[in-house]
């Protein structure tokens, strides 16, 4: 709050404050000081300063005074109320003893809040946006369990929140069925596209080599082809990295039953240096001519190896997983 003055005239007047509840300004009023007594107490804590018509007494500190108009008391320090004010006139100016006004309980308003959001129509539209919002959390938290053991290490603190984000944004495209009934396997799915399940670095920030990833819905088989490439010049260093292995997975999806096929692959873990690698081909087997929607993702993990042991690093930073297929059958 702004620090509030009472200001002292020369002519034996103070202007006291009047504060709201909440210890706002809210007006001045006069206050007669015949004896001067304010004035010999303001002395130690103002200036003097002159003008054509009129001297007053300023105050040049940050220290709050107030008065106590029933009393002229003078206090200094914490702000508190003036109750009953009065003007130069005598007149009541402000009476902060306000009585809490009490609303009147509507007939159309009884019941509890959960009751009436599950009955009430005037809460449709909520009952719409809770399914919804419903679904889309479901979603969320499935594809967190699906893909748990490659993303451990390579997610954040929202990762849910942020999913839930992605999966409301689909609900809303389906085009088949009503607000309220829109479901995530009616949406368009290909906004899960380049998600990364660590906010501070997808697979793209961590490893740059193009890995081209194919699906054949026949045979159920996904595909990622990692080609040649030299460790220290194309993947990014987390500190205290010796090795790294690439790992891969992907799933058939029915986000309406939340059942799942699940298949994984990685790479054997590899040195962290300058010589090249081997080509390498990852797959996954999933069931031949499955009619659910077909999620793969990629990622990359970091390891420091000791006496011929590896132990994971927790690498927020460069630790990454990212959706890089969404196949929905047609």
């Amino acid at each position: 709050m702004t620090n509030t003055f009472n200001i002292a005239g020369a002519d034996g007047n103070v202007m006291v404050p009047v504060l709201s509840e909440t210890g706002s300004l809210m007006a001045y009023v006069l206050y007669p000081d015949t004896t001067g007594t304010l004035q010999e107490l303001y002395s130690c804590m103002s200036i003097f300063r002159e003008s054509s018509d009129h001297s007053q007494r300023i105050p040049r500190h940050s220290s709050t005074l107030f008065i106590n108009t029933s009393g002229g008391t003078l206090y200094q320090g914490t702000p508190f109320l003036h109750r009953n004010a009065f003007g130069c006139t005598g007149q009541l100016i402000i009476n902060s003893q306000s009585k809490t006004k009490k609303m009147a309980k509507s007939a159309s308003s009884g019941g509890t809040l959960p009751d009436r959001i599950k009955n009430d129509p005037a809460f449709e539209r909520t009952r719409e946006n809770i399914a919804e919002f419903s679904r889309a959390g479901k979603a969320a938290k499935l594809m967190r369990t699906i893909f748990r053991d490659v993303t451990i290490n390579a997610k954040d603190k929202i990762t849910q929140s942020r999913l839930v984000k992605v999966m409301s944004r689909i609900i809303t495209t389906d085009p088949v069925n009503e607000r309220g009934a829109r479901t995530v396997h009616n949406g368009d799915l290909q906004q899960l596209q380049n998600f990364n399940f660590n906010v501070r670095a997808g697979i793209a920030d961590s490893l740059f080599v193009r890995c081209p990833v194919n699906f054949n819905r026949t045979t159920g088989e996904v595909t990622v082809n990692i080609p040649v490439f030299i460790p220290r010049n194309m993947v990014q260093q987390a500190r205290g990295t010796t090795h790294f292995r690439i790992v891969a997975a992907a799933a058939a999806i029915n986000f309406d039953t939340e059942q799942y096929e699940y298949a994984m692959q990685g790479t054997p873990e590899l040195p962290y240096n300058s010589d090249p690698t081997q080509a390498i081909t990852l797959t996954m087997a999933l069931p031949a001519n499955s009619r659910d929607t077909v999620v793969a993702v990629l990622g990359i993990e970091y390891y420091q190896r000791v006496n011929s042991r590896s132990y994971a690093l927790k690498s927020g930073d460069h630790n990454a997983t990212s959706v890089v297929l969404v196949d929905k059958a047609a």
